[in-house]
């Protein structure tokens, strides 16, 4: 019975997690800017957020994600891989942009375009 069990839970781990590893979406959450990073079967969030002079972006490895068919799953967040839909809980709901490796993920925080229209 526990290598029945084993053999199962190796296999939905190799299914569920690793196949969008090296790609990343880049979400809109009521007008801030959120990215998700994987890689390694890790997702790392990404905030641009104030540092010493000016805006930056950080980054923070958030835990082990999961997918299936239709969703990504990173904790209490889902994104939807059809239509790139964003939710948190049940009411944290945004709209995502997918990226198909680092390079075009990090080029994604344009920190000027997003500030461009700041007043203060």
């Amino acid at each position: 019975m526990k290598k029945i069990f084993l053999i199962v839970l190796l296999t939905f781990t190799n299914i569920s997690s690793g196949e969008i590893d090296g790609k990343g979406v880049i979400c809109k959450l009521y007008g801030d800017t959120i990215g998700y990073f994987f890689d390694l079967d890790r997702a790392y969030e990404y905030k641009v957020q104030g540092g010493k002079d000016n805006l930056e972006i950080t980054k923070k490895d958030v835990g082990k994600y999961f997918t299936n068919e239709n969703s990504i799953f990173i904790n209490e967040i889902k994104i939807n891989r059809k239509d790139l839909s964003f939710q948190k809980y049940s009411s944290f709901r945004g709209e995502c942009k997918a990226f198909d490796n680092k390079e075009s993920f990090e080029k994604g925080f344009d920190i000027e375009k997003l500030i461009e229209n700041n007043k203060i």
